[in-house]
């Protein structure tokens, strides 16, 4: 697989209706394959002292004949995995066509 990128999204908070734009550094693996999304920070703050989330482990996976992007620990979706999962799908399907 081809080396470490960085991708953007927004992780949205339904309850407040607001959505906060983060960053993060995607290694992805072989093995599997999965994707490790690691330095999860504020957009506009990439060097602040703190990831706003924990490093994840994401693969894609296809349930009842549609494709999602799992957790690698639980196997389940959830928000999270969607919206980055789906950033990891912009950054390749640009990168493949330029």
């Amino acid at each position: 697989m081809k080396q470490s990128f960085n991708i953007r999204f927004k992780y949205p908070f339904k309850e407040k209706n607001i959505s906060i734009e983060l960053t993060g550094d995607v290694t992805p693996h072989n093995s599997t394959p999965y994707f490790i999304v690691s330095n999860i920070r504020f957009a506009n703050h990439p060097e602040g002292p703190y990831d706003a989330f924990p490093e994840i482990k994401l693969q894609q996976r296809e349930l009842h004949g549609e494709k999602v992007w799992v957790h690698m620990d639980t196997q389940k979706e959830s928000e999270l995995s969607h919206i980055v999962g789906q950033a990891i799908e912009d950054h390749l399907s640009r990168s493949a066509s330029s």
